[in-house]
C-alpha cells in the first residue's frame, strides 16, 4: 500500500507524533493532495490510527458533491455526526435559513463547533480530519482556516485532503495557510508500480505485466481494478507473475474504468471521448478537425482535464497520462459509430493535409476500406511507406485481402508493400521483391527490383543468394549507371561478408574514381561504405573509418541519401567506439537519432538505439541503456538479432544489480533459435556473459564457465569477433577459481589469436592483459591492464580490473596493497549500482582475509541533492539551465516521458514545487559539487 510513498507515510507518522506530544512545529495543518486513486485517504487513515494509538480523540468525515451548498454540513459531519451537540448547531443552522440576516447565526453555529473542539482539545489532543475538501461547503472551510489558526496554541491536529479538481478559492485559501505539512501525492514510478505488482501478487511481474502495467499511468488504484480484470490471466510459475497473453491480446478496457470522470463538466468529457479515437497522444488540430470545432475553443475545455492531470501537455502533443483511460472512454463510444467516426477523421486529417500516418492509423481502425480509403492508400502509398512503414504494410495488406482492385492498383500496392517489408526487415520481403521482378519487364525499373531484392537477402543474413542475385542483375543490360554503379558495390560488400575481403576491396578501389565522375552523392556514399566494408574485414580499422567519414560526407548532400547516411553513422559509432574515443561516438548517434526520428526510418532507428544502449552500457549509464534497449524493442522490426540485443543487454544490468529473478526471465524469453543468424551471433556475449554471471551469483561455476565455452571455439567469422576477449577474459577467472587450469590456459591462447587478428584495437589487447594477468597471478600484468583502462574509461571494465588486481595483490602478500584496490573497485561497482559485484570483490577477498575498513555501502540520502540518482541529477542539471523537457530528452536519448517521470522525482525529492526552483537550488549549491 506504501509502495513509493514511505517517506511521505514517514513524514505523517512524525506529524501525528509531534501534534500528540504537543509539540509540532508545523502549526498542526497536514495537507495530503493528488489525483482519484493516489491513495489520500489512505494517508490520513494512517494519521488517524497513529493518533488514537497515542491516546487522541478523533473525527473523521468525507465531503462530497452535494453538500457544497450546505453551509457547516462538512464540519458537523465531522465534529458532530450525531448526539445533542449536533442537535445545538442544526437549529442554529435552521435558523439562519429563515432570518433575513443569515450571518448571526452561521456565525453563532461556527462558533459553537470551534469552542467544542477547544473544549475536547483541553481534554486530550485532538484530530479532525475532512476527507475530499474539494466538495466541501465554504462555511466548513471558513471553519477549517480558523482552527488551523488555533492549532498554534492548542493540542489539535487537522488533516484535510483534495483532488486537483474542482479548483475552488476557499480550498485554495486553506491549502495557503502558513505552516502545516502538505503532502503531494505522486504518479508511482515503472520501478514503484513492479513493486506494487509484486506486493500485490506475491511474485515478481515478468516483463509482460509489467508493460501491461503502465496501463495505469502510475496510478494505484487504477492499477488494482486492472488487476482484478487480468485475474485469470496472470499466472505465478518459478517464482514469477506473468501475464498469459500477450499483452496486445489483453481484453478490451471496460468503459465503468470511467465512472470516475464524473466530476467533469459534460463538455469536458464528450471532448475527452472524441480525443481517445485519436489515440494515447493527439495534437490539438487533430482534435480540432474531428470535433469540428476551432481549435482555440476546444483548449478552452481542455484546460479542465489538464488541470486534472488526466491530459499531459508536451508542448507539441496531448497526451493522456493514463492509458487505461484512453481505452475506458474510447469503450464508452458504440462499435458502429466508432467506425464511422474513424473513416470521418481519416477523410479530414487527409484534407488537411496531415500526416498521411495520422490518416492510415484511423483507416487501420475503422474496420473495411471504401472506395475512397483504396483510393487515398493508392495515392498516398509511396510516402507513407517512408514515414511509417509498420502502419503502411498493415493498411496495405488489408486493402489487398479485400480484393476487387484493378490490376494497375493491386500491382501498384503490392510493390509498395514490398518496399513496406523491406524497410521494416521481413523476411517475408524477399518473396514479395522476387515476384516484383518476375512481373518487371523495363530494364531499370528492373535494377531498382534486383537492388531491392539483394538489400533483403542481405538483411535476412543470406549473403551467397545476395551474391547470386547481384551477379545476376549486373549480367544483363540496362542503361542506369548509377544502378550499375551500386550493384557493384553491394557486390563489394556480399564478398567481403563472404569471408572474401581481399578479392572485395580488389574490386572496391575503381569503383571511389567511378563515384567521383558520376557526382551522385547517393552512389558515392554507397562505394564509400562498400570500400569501409571491405576494409573492416581485412582489420584495418582506421583505414575503414576514414572511408566512412567519406561516406557520410557524400550522403550529407541530398535527402535521398539518408538511408545510406543512417548506416554509415552508425558503422562510425561502432567503429570509434572500439578505439575508445566516446565524443565522436556520441555525435555519430545524435546525429543518427536525430535523423532516423525525422525520416521515421524505422529500421535504421532500431540499429541506432541497440548502438546507443551497448554505447551506454559501456559508460556506466545503465538507466539510459535500458531506455535505449525499450525502444529499440517496442520498434515494429524483425530483425533475428534484436531480442540478443534487447535481452541479453537487459539482463547484464539486471544481474549486476543482483536482480535475478527479472534477469533470469529475460534470458528465459529468448527464442530458441536465437542464434540462428550470424548478425544474432555477433551479439551473442551479451547472453553468454549474463548467463555466466547469474550463474556464478547462484554458486554455480561449472555452469557459469560452460556458459562461456562457445567463446572458445574459432568458428568460421567469430574469431574476429571484437567482443571475444571480454568474454575469454572472464573465462580465465571463472576457470581459475574452478581449479580448471586447462580451460584457463585455452582461454588466453585463444584470446591472444584472436587479438593478432585485431591490430590496434585496445579493447582486445586490454583483455589480453587482463587474461595474462590472470593466468599468472601477476599485479605488475594487472596493473598495466588498469592503467590502460583508467584511459578508456568504461566504469564496470575498471571496477574488474581493479578487483582483479586487488585478488593478485593479496595472494603475493600485499595486503594494504589489496585492500586500497579492493575500495576503489567497489566504489567503481556502488557508483554504477552493481550490487552482485560488490558482493563478489568482497567474498573473493574476504577468503584472502582483505576486507573494506567500512563494510556498509553509503546510503543514499531520502531528500536534497544526495538523494536524487545519477540519472535525476543529470536532469536536473539540465532543468537548471533552462531546458526543456523535450530539449532534455534530446540532449540525453531519453524518451520524454522518462524525463517528466524525473522531473517529478527531482522536485519530490528536492521538496520544491517549481523548475525555476530547482534553478535557485543548483545556483545555491557549493562549487564543485557536481554529484550527489
Amino acid at each position: 500500500m506504501w509502495v513509493g510513498r514511505e517517506q511521505h507515510r514517514d513524514e505523517v507518522r512524525e506529524w501525528v507524533r509531534a501534534g500528540a506530544e504537543g509539540g509540532s512545529a508545523q502549526g498542526g495543518l497536514l495537507r495530503v493532495e493528488g489525483e482519484a486513486g493516489a491513495g489520500r485517504t489512505s494517508f490520513v487513515r494512517e494519521a488517524m490510527a497513529g493518533a488514537a494509538a497515542r491516546g487522541c480523540r478523533v473525527r473523521y468525515a468525507a465531503a462530497d458533491a452535494p453538500g457544497v451548498a450546505l453551509p457547516l454540513r462538512a464540519a458537523l459531519d465531522c465534529l458532530h455526526p450525531d448526539g445533542p451537540g449536533r442537535a445545538a448547531v442544526v437549529s442554529l443552522l435552521r435558523e439562519a435559513e429563515t432570518a433575513a440576516r443569515p450571518g448571526g447565526a452561521l456565525l453563532a453555529a461556527m462558533d459553537l463547533l470551534a469552542a467544542g473542539a477547544e473544549r475536547w482539545c483541553g481534554e486530550r489532543p485532538l484530530l479532525l480530519v475532512l476527507d475530499d475538501a474539494h466538495w466541501a461547503d465554504p462555511a466548513s472551510l471558513l471553519l477549517w482556516r480558523r482552527l488551523a489558526r488555533s492549532a498554534q496554541r492548542l493540542p489539535l491536529l487537522l488533516a484535510a485532503t483534495r483532488r486537483p479538481l474542482p479548483r475552488r478559492p476557499e480550498v485554495e485559501l486553506l491549502w495557503a495557510e502558513p505552516g502545516g505539512l502538505t503532502v503531494g501525492l505522486e504518479p508511482l514510478s515503472a520501478g514503484e508500480a513492479a513493486e506494487l505488482l509484486r506486493d500485490a501478487l506475491g511474485a515478481p511481474a515478468g516483463p509482460r505485466l509489467r508493460e501491461a502495467a503502465a496501463l495505469a499511468g502510475g496510478n494505484p488504484r487504477l492499477l488494482g481494478e486492472l488487476l482484478e480484470q487480468w485475474a485469470g490471466l496472470i499466472r505465478v510459475d518459478e517464482g514469477r507473475a506473468e501475464l498469459t497473453v500477450p499483452v496486445a491480446g489483453l481484453p478490451p478496457v471496460p468503459a465503468s474504468l470511467a465512472r470516475g470522470l464524473g466530476y467533469l463538466h459534460r463538455r469536458a468529457r464528450a471532448t475527452l471521448r472524441h480525443a481517445a479515437l485519436l489515440g494515447p497522444e493527439f495534437t490539438a488540430r487533430e482534435l480540432a478537425l474531428v470535433r469540428a470545432r476551432p481549435a482555440r475553443e476546444l483548449m478552452a475545455v481542455l484546460e479542465e482535464p489538464v488541470l486534472a492531470g488526466l491530459l499531459e501537455d508536451t508542448g507539441d502533443l496531448l497526451r493522456f497520462r493514463h492509458p487505461a483511460l484512453c481505452r475506458a472512454l474510447y469503450a464508452e463510444t458504440p462499435g458502429a459509430l466508432r467506425t464511422a467516426l474513424h473513416h470521418d477523421a481519416a477523410r479530414a486529417f487527409a484534407e488537411a493535409g496531415l500526416d498521411p500516418a495520422r490518416t492510415a492509423e484511423q483507416l487501420l481502425r475503422g474496420g473495411r476500406l471504401n472506395a475512397w480509403a483504396v483510393r487515398w492508400l493508392a495515392d498516398s502509398a509511396p510516402g507513407l511507406v517512408a514515414g511509417a512503414p509498420g502502419t503502411a504494410a498493415e493498411l496495405l495488406e488489408r486493402a489487398l485481402e479485400q480484393g476487387g482492385l484493378r490490376r494497375e492498383t493491386l500491382e501498384a500496392l503490392e510493390e509498395q508493400l514490398a518496399d513496406a517489408a523491406l524497410m521494416l526487415r521481413r523476411p517475408e520481403s524477399v518473396d514479395l521483391l522476387a515476384g516484383l521482378r518476375a512481373r518487371t519487364t523495363d530494364p531499370d525499373r528492373r535494377a531498382a527490383v534486383d537492388f531491392k531484392l539483394v538489400s533483403a537477402l542481405m538483411i535476412q543474413g543470406d549473403m551467397a543468394r545476395s551474391l547470386a542475385a547481384t551477379e545476376r542483375a549486373l549480367a544483363e543490360e540496362f542503361p542506369s549507371a548509377p544502378w550499375r554503379l551500386r550493384l557493384e558495390a553491394c557486390r563489394v560488400l556480399a564478398l567481403a561478408d563472404l569471408h572474401r575481403p581481399a578479392e572485395a576491396y580488389a574490386l572496391a578501389g575503381p569503383l571511389v574514381g567511378r563515384a567521383e565522375r558520376l557526382g551522385d552523392p547517393l552512389c558515392g556514399a554507397e562505394v564509400h561504405h562498400a570500400v569501409s566494408f571491405a576494409l573492416f574485414h581485412l582489420n584495418r580499422g582506421r583505414e575503414s573509418l576514414r572511408h566512412v567519414a567519406e561516406g557520410i560526407a557524400y550522403a550529407r548532400r541530398s535527402p535521398a541519401a539518408n538511408d545510406m547516411r543512417l548506416l554509415l553513422l552508425a558503422n562510425q559509432a561502432e567503429g570509434h567506439l572500439r578505439f575508445d574515443e566516446p565524443q565522436i561516438v556520441a555525435a555519430a548517434l545524435r546525429e543518427a537519432r536525430e535523423l532516423a526520428v525525422a525520416t521515421r526510418s524505422t529500421g535504421r532507428l532500431v540499429v541506432t538505439e541497440a548502438r546507443l544502449a551497448e554505447f551506454h552500457y559501456r559508460l556506466g549509464d545503465w538507466d539510459a541503456a535500458l531506455e535505449a534497449v525499450a525502444r529499440a524493442g517496442a520498434l515494429p522490426v524483425s530483425d533475428g538479432w534484436l531480442p540478443v540485443v534487447v535481452r541479453g543487454l537487459r539482463a547484464r544490468v539486471l544481474g549486476h544489480r543482483d536482480e535475478r529473478e527479472a534477469a533470469a526471465a529475460e534470458l528465459a524469453a529468448l527464442p530458441a533459435d536465437a542464434f540462428a543468424t550470424p548478425a544474432a551471433r555477433r551479439y551473442a556475449s551479451h547472453v553468454l556473459l549474463a548467463r555466466a554471471l547469474l550463474a556464478e551469483r547462484e554458486g554455480r561455476p561449472a555452469d557459469a564457465l560452460a556458459a562461456l565455452e562457445p567463446a572458445l571455439a574459432d568458428a568460421s567469422g567469430e574469431a574476429v569477433a571484437y567482443e571475444r576477449p571480454w568474454v575469454l577474459s572472464e573465462m580465465v577467472r571463472l576457470a581459475l577459481e574452478s581449479g580448471e587450469t586447462a580451460t584457463a590456459r585455452a582461454a588466453v591462447a585463444a584470446c591472444g589469436r584472436t587479438v593478432s587478428a585485431l591490430p590496434g584495437y585496445p579493447g582486445p589487447e586490454l583483455a589480453l592483459l587482463r587474461c595474462r594477468g590472470l593466468f599468472a597471478q601477476d599485479p605488475e600484468l594487472l596493473a598495466r591492464a588498469l592503467l590502460r583502462g583508467e584511459s578508456g574509461g568504461w566504469p564496470l571494465v575498471l571496477g574488474h580490473l581493479l578487483e582483479d588486481l586487488a585478488v593478485a595483490r593479496a595472494w603475493r602478500g600485499d595486503l594494504t596493497g589489496s585492500r586500497a584496490a579492493l575500495t576503489r573497485a567497489v566504489t567503481a561497482y556502488e557508483g554504477l549500482g552493481a550490487r552482485w559485484d560488490t558482493a563478489r570483490a568482497d567474498a573473493r577477498l574476504r577468503s584472502l582475509g582483505v576486507r573494506r575498513g567500512s563494510r556498509s555501502a553509503r546510503r543514499r540520502a531520502a531528500s536534497g541533492w544526495e538523494a536524487l540518482t545519477p540519472a535525476e541529477l543529470k536532469v536536473a542539471l539540465l532543468v537548471a539551465q533552462g531546458r526543456s523537457n523535450p530539449e532534455i530528452a534530446s540532449a540525453l536519448f531519453l524518451s520524454p516521458r522518462t524525463v517528466q517521470t524525473h522531473v517529478s522525482h527531482i522536485l519530490a525529492k528536492l521538496q520544491v514545487r517549481s523548475r525555476a526552483a530547482v534553478a535557485a537550488q543548483a545556483a545555491a549549491r557549493p562549487p564543485g559539487a557536481s554529484g550527489p
